[in-house]
């Protein structure tokens, strides 16, 4: 559950105050860390929803990665470094794009090679 801070009270009806961005980056990092495992975006919309639109959480993860803070997995699933397997799978996936765009520049570089040899 995400803690807000309450404005009013009383037995029909609570009124909090939405975070601001920097506020909605911390609520959503302490979320996935009280977690203690990766969280599916499904998750954090539905423990969002109401505090926060669709693209203010996306953007609350984009700082989050770009700090290092979390690491985006397979699935959708966000966890942090320290989470275990979650840094193997994360180095894993890099890895896999490096060979994908290594082998994207290798085919790219036969293909090069053979119009030069043709035009010679």
């Amino acid at each position: 559950m995400v803690k807000l801070k309450v404005l009013y009270e009383d037995e029909e009806i609570v009124v909090m105050k939405a975070p601001h961005d920097d506020e909605l980056v911390e609520l959503v990092y302490q979320f996935i860390v009280e977690k203690g495992r990766p969280v599916t975006w499904k998750e954090l919309r539905e423990a969002f929803s109401g505090i926060a639109g669709e693209d203010r959480l996306r953007k609350a993860l984009h700082v989050l990665r770009e700090e290092g803070r979390i690491i985006e997995l397979r699935g959708g699933r966000y966890a942090t470094p320290d989470m275990p397997g979650a840094l193997e799978e994360y180095r894993e996936i890099q890895r896999r794009r490096l060979m994908r765009e290594m082998g994207s520049v290798e085919y790219t570089l036969r293909r090069f090679k053979t119009a030069e040899e043709l035009s010679n």
